[in-house]
């Protein structure tokens, strides 16, 4: 019992997580531009790999040396919003970083985004 426990302990912080101010939200909210932190483990082929998926809902740049994915919606709209999870997790990035307060992307949604 003890293994499984510790076993599920380690798998929840093993989990990569990407972050972004309570500012730079509030910002995309209106310009539709937002650009996450996201871990020295994410690589421009990691996110060349799964960025044409997403294509019709937002263009992607990252730069690997500063550790930065901008994402900017082609459409300031929800569905477009929420496409950019699809995103995250693929790079699997299960949560984001807010002001250092660990979320759920739907978390993030409902505070910051509608």
């Amino acid at each position: 019992m003890l293994f499984v426990l510790s076993l599920a302990t380690s798998f929840a912080f093993s989990q990569n997580s990407a972050s972004i101010s309570e500012g730079q939200l509030k910002s995309g909210k209106s310009n539709g531009v937002y650009e996450f932190g996201v871990p020295e483990s994410i690589t421009s082929e990691k996110v060349d790999a799964v960025k044409g998926y997403y294509k019709d809902y937002f263009s992607v740049d990252f730069n690997e040396s500063t550790d930065k994915l901008k994402l900017t919606l082609l459409k300031n709209e929800e569905m477009n919003i929420k496409v950019m999870n699809r995103m995250l997790v693929a790079l699997d990035l299960r949560t984001v970083s807010v002001n250092g307060q660990e979320m759920t992307f739907q978390d993030v949604m409902d505070k910051y985004l509608k």
